[in-house]
């Protein structure tokens, strides 16, 4: 290994995870460690031709589970830092889910969001405890200082009505029907008949939030309305709303970007509810088409929930005229509490603790205290695709996949794409917020191995004198 470590990021949804990896790699880069954003789709590619000390993946599932022991036979030590966290699932569920459908027992570091899940990894046996670390996620630093100072300001001014949609598995974006998103749901370990429910009963809370959008749209005339979509959602699905005059649908920028600008948050079962509390943005849940298959105690938990229609519209006037009724003792507890459990703390710290971990893992690896582990083979799938990978290189195999690919395959993967300049933009509000006054700028990495293997598509920081 060299004297400086050097770490691979992957980024799975560049709209919902690359501002709070951005930061993530410059605060490893503040502590000597040569940081690498890799795309999830070229990971397969790039991080074996950049044989980095520790690569930190976004979870582990059955989809990445021969990536990770290809990884691991290649010595590179593998840390999760789960992006998709647990956003009002049961703990319990969430660390079973993992433990049964990925392989953690190949695992060296894993970076849990909050206490809850720290304690349901631990009682599950899902990671051995010394190698699980309550970090928070790096995204919610941007919730308080300095970081929240780098929030970009929304395009449209502030004082709207956002109403953030959670409808991925029946208005999907990727996929061109709910019977693949049913299939994506079962290989996630959830059972079939939960996964027909959960899409029936979200096919229809689908219907019924775009339907009062509209109405909350024209009821409210001369007041600025924003619907933003699921990263994974449709957005052409929600035409009939943007038609109206004081609408739009903006599926760009990041959840606390359009939330810090808000007056108020409309949802069902969306986690940008807590999200909300942490800005001080009032959070209203539409509840009278809410079903147990669908919902997420804490999203529906924080919020001021309506019963009905008439219910919702009473509660944005109130909100809009600055008189809403004092908040229920047991929501403010819950609100309190809720912090810790799920997110460790919203403290702009979260990004430090996930560095400290990761470079506590290499140490620990270099100084030969790294647990061993039994190495399985790959699956004969993830075996062939590997070989494949070597043989062909980057630019074959891109020629070949564009070849054959479906329309559908095309769409994932250029909906996880990013490029120098947007990682540059964020890294310039990064630098201009915060307390260190050091500057780092993007670009391609300079550690190469295998040069063929590269996308060209990973990006690397570097400190500018």
């Amino acid at each position: 290994m060299a004297d400086q470590p050097h770490v691979c990021l992957v980024v799975d949804n560049p709209l919902r995870d690359l501002e709070g990896l951005v930061l993530l790699a410059r605060q490893l880069s503040t502590r000597g460690v040569r940081a690498t954003l890799v795309p999830m789709y070229e990971q397969g590619f790039d991080v074996p031709a950049l044989r980095p000390d520790l690569v930190l993946v976004n979870y582990t599932r059955p989809n990445n589970a021969d990536l990770i022991k290809s990884y691991k036979s290649a010595g590179i030590l593998v840390g999760v830092l789960d992006t998709e966290g647990i956003g009002g699932k049961n703990a319990d569920q969430f660390a079973n889910m993992v433990k049964s459908a990925g392989c953690p027992d190949l695992i060296d570091l894993y970076c849990v969001w909050g206490q809850s899940q720290y304690a349901a990894f631990l009682r599950q046996g899902t990671v051995a405890a010394n190698l699980l670390h309550a970090t928070g996620c790096p995204r919610y630093d941007f919730c308080a200082p300095p970081w929240r100072a780098a929030l970009p300001k929304p395009s449209i001014g502030s004082g709207y009505v956002l109403i953030n949609t959670n409808f991925p598995t029946v208005n999907p974006r990727f996929s061109g029907s709910t019977s693949h998103e049913e299939e994506s749901m079962v290989k996630a370990g959830f059972s079939r008949e939960f996964a027909r429910q959960f899409i029936a009963d979200g096919a229809h809370a689908y219907r019924s939030t775009l339907d009062m959008a509209i109405k909350l749209a024209q009821h409210f005339s001369d007041v600025q309305f924003v619907l933003r979509p699921h990263p994974f959602e449709n957005i052409g699905s929600y035409d009939a709303f943007a038609a109206l005059p004081n609408a739009k649908v903006i599926q760009s920028g990041t959840s606390l970007e359009w939330i810090s600008g808000a007056s108020l948050l409309i949802h069902q079962n969306c986690s940008t509810a807590i999200e909300a509390t942490m800005l001080n943005v009032e959070p209203l849940s539409m509840e009278w088409f809410n079903t147990p298959a669908l919902r997420l105690d804490a999203a529906t938990k924080v919020s001021r929930g309506a019963a009905k229609e008439a219910e919702m519209l009473e509660l944005v006037r109130q909100g809009l005229e600055g008189r809403m009724p004092p908040l229920p003792a047991e929501t403010a507890t819950f609100r309190r509490e809720i912090l810790s459990d799920l997110y460790t703390a919203v403290d702009g710290a979260s990004s430090a603790r996930v560095s400290e971990a990761v470079l506590a893992t290499i140490s620990a690896a270099r100084r030969g205290e790294a647990p061993t582990h039994a190495l399985p083979r790959p699956s004969l799938r993830g075996l062939v695709a590997g070989a494949v990978r070597r043989r062909l290189g980057h630019r074959t195999s891109s020629f070949l996949r564009r070849a054959y690919s479906s329309a559908e395959s095309k769409r994932r993967r250029d909906g996880k794409a990013f490029g120098v300049d947007t990682v540059n933009s964020i890294l310039q509000r990064l630098d201009a917020a915060s307390v260190d006054r050091r500057r780092f700028v993007a670009q391609p990495p300079t550690n190469v191995q295998m040069k063929r293997m590269m996308s060209g598509a990973s990006l690397q920081l570097a400190e500018l004198n």
